[in-house]
């Protein structure tokens, strides 16, 4: 059985993985399990408070997410690559409640890496994205680092998916298009000038 095959069965089954994207590490988990996306948290120790973003299959963040032509622009642009566009929550359940922290709103990406790629794919359901590190503590870059990280940690990754050492990079930019303004959350490879280019006139801060 080939890695992401195995990556898969463990989470359908609710647990871990840690997998490269075209940033960082990440922890994925079926976003639809509640209780793998409670487990998560955990793992992270990360306050339940802070939402968590996802990678949605290709073509399907419409059913996570309300998108409209703003969204369309920078997806077009700029997927697959490092943005995470913050959108009003369609999904419903428990999961998302959590995943969302209770703010209406979610963040979705498609990373251009083709590991990350073949994960959510082959799940065909929406996986987190969370950087692959203990709340507070570095981003991790390799496999190596994760494990050194969580070394201590009762709770630890259920499956690894190598794809080597990664660039020291940024983690994506995460802009907001929710409630009818653009906001950048977070500063990231995709600039603010290259997301005002794209959206022209309807860029409002």
């Amino acid at each position: 059985m080939n890695q992401i095959l195995q990556a898969v069965q463990i989470l359908k089954q609710g647990g871990i993985v840690a997998y490269p994207t075209d940033t960082a590490y990440g922890l994925a988990v079926d976003a639809t399990n509640a209780a793998a996306v409670k487990k998560l948290y955990r793992l992270k120790g990360r306050d339940f408070n802070n939402p968590i973003h996802v990678i949605v299959p290709l073509g399907h963040h419409h059913t996570v997410v309300y998108d409209g032509e703003e969204a369309r622009k920078l997806v077009k642009q700029f997927w697959p690559g490092p943005l995470t566009i913050v959108l009003s929550l369609k999904a419903k359940g428990q999961s998302w409640k959590m995943l969302s922290a209770g703010t209406g709103t979610l963040g979705i990406r498609y990373p251009d890496n083709s590991t990350a790629q073949a994960l959510v794919e082959a799940l065909k359901k929406p996986i987190t994205t969370t950087s692959a590190n203990i709340s507070g503590q570095p981003n991790t870059y390799s496999v190596a680092q994760i494990k050194k990280q969580f070394a201590k940690s009762k709770l630890k990754p259920d499956f690894y998916l190598d794809g080597g050492k990664l660039k020291n990079t940024k983690l994506s930019t995460v802009v907001s298009l929710a409630r009818g303004h653009v906001t950048i959350l977070r500063a990231g490879p995709v600039s603010e000038t290259q997301i005002k280019k794209v959206l022209r006139g309807k860029y409002k801060v």
